[in-house]
């Protein structure tokens, strides 16, 4: 059953910041979020923290505005420049709305229809802002339709829990998932079957998140379990693009960003603690390595402004790297 619950707004800042920062991600006016998750007690507690300035994060007096969250914060997207949509590992999906200037946060509502307490890893925004993608470990896929707040569809196409859901930046019916069933499937929800199995070698490791290629329709980006980077075009395994690999990481792949200034530049972290930059023109080439956390690597986001390349942790690290100076990443 959906459950749609508005609270009042919140312009009192969280006492504390949660160590596990799970992801951040920039606004296309440079402005960030952060989302945190606190890994103890019976239940998990987690938050929100907003930054105009993003080299003031993660100091909490510097935050524009921050709110304490029912549970723990495990994916965000931005649906426009005040809104934002959460992943919540409570089982719910949330919308949050940044009022007052941007300085406090008021919730929009709760909706929940995934299992309760099985996460929800990933939420995905279409390409007109109308409609969200969710993935959970429950195995479901759900299409959430945000003018209404109601839920559209449940997808079955996976037998695992579901790792990532990214909606395509061109097709609003179109999206990919991946599983840790072994699969990542293209999904078109204009056709009666909308699922399609992208091929994968025989040898292939589990995937861990997926992302499109900017500017290339078909071309998406695969991290696995041991740390690998593929490059496909999605309707063939052996299309125009062929399929390219680079080794990136050593543990899995946690989440990977395309540079916008760069669409040639892919961005990933990892569970192995580090950050690192493939160059896939005009064959896959890693060519930055950042190590600066001591914990492992979930949060990546591109600055749309300066190109800089920040990522965060569960070491409370927010860190920002220069790709164009070789292996320099500085804390923030």
């Amino acid at each position: 059953m959906s459950a749609n619950i508005t609270n009042g707004t919140s312009s009192s800042l969280p006492t504390s910041m949660e160590s596990n920062l799970d992801v951040l991600v920039h606004n296309r006016d440079g402005s960030l979020i952060i989302g945190a998750s606190g890994l103890s007690g019976r239940y998990w507690a987690g938050s929100l923290w907003f930054y105009e300035d993003p080299s003031n994060a993660p100091e909490i007096e510097k935050c524009s505005a921050g709110v304490q969250t029912e549970a723990g914060v495990t994916d965000i997207e931005w649906i426009d420049e005040s809104r934002i949509a959460v992943a919540s590992d409570s089982g719910a999906i949330e919308v949050w709305h940044l009022v007052n200037s941007r300085s406090a946060f008021r919730n929009l509502f709760y909706l929940y229809e995934h299992a309760r307490r099985p996460h929800v890893h990933a939420v995905s925004i279409n390409s007109n802002k109308t409609r969200l993608v969710s993935g959970s470990s429950d195995k479901l896929i759900k299409i959430w339709d945000l003018p209404t707040q109601r839920s559209v569809s449940t997808l079955h196409g996976h037998t695992r829990k579901v790792e990532c859901v990214v909606c395509s930046p061109n097709e609003l019916e179109v999206f990919l998932s991946c599983s840790q069933d072994g699969s990542i499937l293209l999904w078109d929800m204009r056709k009666p079957k909308p699922a399609h199995r992208l091929d994968r070698a025989s040898d292939a490791a589990l995937p861990t998140c997926v992302n499109w290629k900017p500017g290339e329709s078909h071309v998406v980006a695969i991290g696995d379990e041991v740390g690998k980077i593929t490059i496909q075009d999605a309707r063939s395994g052996n299309g125009e693009n062929g399929v390219r690999s680079a080794s990136a990481h050593t543990r899995a792949v946690h989440r990977l960003a395309f540079s916008p200034k760069n669409s040639s530049w892919l961005a990933s972290v990892s569970e192995d603690c580090t950050a690192a930059v493939t160059d896939l023109h005009p064959e896959p080439k890693q060519v930055y390595t950042g190590y600066s956390h001591n914990d492992f690597v979930h949060g990546v986001s591109w600055d749309p402004l300066s190109n800089k390349l920040l990522t965060c942790g569960w070491d409370r690290q927010v860190i920002s790297h220069d790709v164009n100076l070789p292996n320099t990443a500085v804390p923030l």
